[in-house]
């Protein structure tokens, strides 16, 4: 029963380990990627949005994905971004963004440019 205990304890380790190397992987500021379209994930007077690229650029969720995520604790700077990525779809402008982890298969977004 004690060597079960001591396997299951050297188990958990080494996948919380690995996870937490994964998400540091994924870390990483991405430019020019082109923005095909955007969501509101839902309706609440603070909300996230998520947007998608024209390619697949990370691997959030298991397999390649072109699906990021905007979060905000403040409506200005959630409003800023969602604004950001707008101009640049209806622009046809290209976007930089620095991610910090994954939700399911979006990345979540740190920051948000946008440049020509």
């Amino acid at each position: 029963m004690k060597l079960l205990i001591q396997f299951s304890f050297v188990f958990i380790s080494c996948i919380s380990s690995t996870a937490q190397l994964y998400a540091e992987q994924n870390k990483k500021t991405k430019n020019n990627l082109k923005i095909i379209s955007i969501y509101q994930i839902e309706d609440e007077s603070s909300p996230g949005f998520d947007f998608f690229t024209s390619q697949k650029t990370h691997k959030c969720g298991g397999k390649l994905s072109n699906r990021y995520r905007s979060y905000s604790d403040h409506n200005v700077v959630n409003e800023r971004k969602f604004q950001l990525v707008l101009a640049a779809l209806n622009h046809q402008y290209k976007v930089s963004i620095k991610s910090h982890g994954c939700e399911g298969s979006a990345m979540l977004v740190d920051y948000i440019g946008i440049s020509q």
